[in-house]
């Protein structure tokens, strides 16, 4: 007998090898059992999951001689043929190569057949997207009312490619990817059969390179078991597979957690020694900061990392005491660079550029820990700064460092850092808040004598409600209280004599700023000034936005502050009704443009030469055309 590929030899004949699908197996076997069996079904799902299995399975669960059953008995001779491919009565078609409308013409004309020797005819066809509109047009009334003993089976990867008109008709099927543990179970009991030796460790490297497809996996495993033999170490399996070197990756990995650049440097330059693929690499770290996400996220995501107990220890004792947020960050990264290699020509230098940005990225901070900083800085302010000293008084002590209450209030700050104003509206204060002093004694009273060092300290008064207060409440009041401050008065500015010349004057330097400020020059007037602040108005909403994108520019009040002195800000505000006299710069250079063309027409009309031509050629002067443009004014 010749040699089988392990995916042909050992692919399942019956529900119950089905692997991964119950959902689908599940409700095949109960529609069998209650005989409601559907004309026409749809198997949709990625590549090796069982799609065209299950349907070989479910047409010998109908033809079986003693079906139909969910359990096929095998050896009849429906069923020997049906696994053999040869049964008359079920036919595979290719979408692919047999997706015209004749192909489907010749399959309408063969429908109508009874079956040879089973109960139903059934007409599997495989990549049924692939059938052309009008092959999917010519089909759909006889896939809406087949005779009675004809089944449709169909298998797609693609299914958004098929028209809702045959969805509707079809019961749909939707195959999963078969978890890597499944697929491990399943590899297992054939390299048990099969007599490899082969670790747990060697297959979950092959289920994860099969990326949920059993027949990608079996395929792997055929040829890791032609390139080993019998007996093939973890680190063959790897090679054969094109899979990174995990010492490489775990090195990168670490590199980044210590801030070794070296270390990551170093790994690169090994997988492209190696001879890996750089994108595959990248894949892998990818992934390998997937895991030590999972790892430090809780305790319940740990569940979902497919790994050996050893790498997850390993990356506990590398990523303790660590952020989820690290990973993140470095994943969001790599998953750019990840693209950029793929589609890069030079790869290896994208990915160490890549090191030197993820070397400069700093940690941070969970924002709960920098909360719990603030607070503890907003107590230490509310409790009066550092710790209180052991010594007498509030702020003294024998203590050499200075604590918040040794700093001087502001009215004991040098009389520099202070503005005039509020240095005079703090005299008031003072002046209005002490009682005023008795002129036949100026001095204050003498207070009783100091009592002798060995003496024996008298007893303190009574606290009152002040001094019961905790000493962080207690504030020193004044004797009165003290009046509402008076408000600050606006500032007098002196406008100019004539303020709409002034601001003419301001808007012909803004146009030598650029065209940045155009927009004031063209569109704004001068609404008035309220002491420091001139009010600019604008005719629409348009202007008014493009305004106040410019107004508080520093070039600009520099220039409106040499004709409007003493200006600290322009509020550009909408142009009223009562403004209407004021004319913006463009309103005034198109009214020296009209009156300048009414003067060229008078002169026209005023001059003897043209006014003879006119006269003999019998014709009216049409246009009148300045060769040159008035100054603005």
């Amino acid at each position: 007998m010749s040699y089988q590929a392990i995916a042909r030899k050992w692919r399942p004949t019956t529900f119950d090898q089905v692997v991964g699908q119950g959902h689908v197996t599940r409700t095949l076997r109960n529609a069998i059992e209650r005989q409601r069996i559907h004309h026409a079904f749809l198997f949709t799902g990625a590549r090796g999951v069982g799609k065209t299995t299950c349907a070989r399975a479910f047409a010998r669960c109908l033809n079986c001689e003693q079906g139909p059953t969910p359990e096929p008995c095998g050896t009849c001779q429906n069923c020997v043929e049906t696994l053999a491919g040869s049964a008359p009565d079920v036919v595979e078609i290719d979408g692919a190569s047999n997706n015209s409308v004749d192909d489907v013409r010749k399959l309408r004309e063969t429908v109508g057949y009874l079956p040879a020797r089973g109960r139903y005819r059934i007409y599997l066809i495989d990549e049924v997207h692939m059938l052309s509109m009008g092959a999917f047009n010519a089909l759909l009334k006889t896939l809406e009312e087949p005779p009675p003993h004809v089944v449709f089976l169909f298998a797609t990867t693609e299914p958004q490619k098929i028209p809702d008109t045959v969805l509707s008709r079809v019961q749909r099927f939707d195959f999963k990817r078969i978890p890597a543990g499944v697929v491990v179970g399943r590899l297992r009991t054939i390299v048990d059969a099969e007599g490899v030796g082969l670790s747990d460790n060697a297959l979950r490297m092959i289920a994860r390179s099969g990326e949920g497809s059993m027949r990608d996996s079996e395929s792997l495993l055929d040829q890791v078991i032609a390139f080993g033999g019998s007996e093939i170490p973890d680190d063959e399996v790897a090679s054969i597979l094109g899979l990174v070197d995990r010492s490489l990756l775990f090195g990168m990995l670490e590199g980044l957690l210590v801030g070794e650049p070296d270390r990551c440097l170093q790994a690169i330059h090994a997988v492209y020694e190696y001879g890996y693929d750089l994108p595959q690499f990248t894949s892998e770290f990818l992934e390998l900061l997937r895991n030590a996400a999972l790892v430090v996220l809780s305790e319940q995501s740990q569940r979902y990392l497919d790994i050996p107990q050893e790498e997850k220890e390993q990356l506990q004792t590398l990523c303790r005491d660590l952020d989820v947020t690290v990973f993140s960050r470095w994943f969001q990264v790599m998953l750019d660079v990840h693209d950029q290699v793929s589609r890069s020509s030079r790869p290896r230098l994208v990915l160490e550029m890549a090191v030197a940005r993820l070397a400069t990225v700093r940690r941070v901070q969970p924002v709960d820990h920098l909360l719990a900083r603030l607070e503890r800085l907003e107590k230490r302010l509310r409790d009066g700064g550092a710790p209180p000293p052991k010594g007498p008084g509030r702020g003294g002590g024998s203590g050499g460092g200075a604590s918040f209450t040794d700093v001087p209030r502001r009215e004991e700050r040098p009389r520099s850092a202070q503005g005039p104003g509020r240095t005079e509206t703090r005299q008031r204060r003072a002046t209005q808040s002490e009682p005023p002093a008795s002129p036949k004694n100026p001095d204050p009273a003498p207070g009783p004598p100091a009592a002798p060092v060995d003496a024996e300290p008298a007893a303190p008064p009574p606290p009152t409600q002040h001094q019961a207060a905790p000493a962080a409440a207690r504030r020193p009041e004044p004797p009165a209280p003290a009046p509402e401050p008076e408000p600050q008065p606006v500032i007098a500015v002196e406008p100019p004599a004539d303020p709409a010349a002034a601001w003419q004057a301001a808007c012909r330097d803004l146009g030598a700023l650029g065209m940045g400020v155009q927009v004031l020059k063209d569109h704004s007037v001068l609404v008035g000034q309220q002491g420091a602040v001139l009010q600019v108005g604008f005719a629409s909403q348009r202007t008014l936005k493009r305004g106040r994108q410019v107004v508080g520019q520093p070039k600009v009040l520099q220039t409106v502050q040499r004709h409007f002195p003493g200006v600290v800000r322009l509020d550009a505000i909408l142009r009223g009704d009562n403004n209407g006299a004021q004319q913006t710069g463009r309103e005034r250079l198109d009214a020296a443009k009209q009156a300048h063309l009414e003067q060229l027409w008078a002169e026209a009309r005023a001059e003897p030469r043209i006014s003879e031509a006119v006269r003999r050629l019998g014709a009216t002067i049409h246009e009148v055309i300045p060769l040159s443009e008035p100054e603005e004014p």
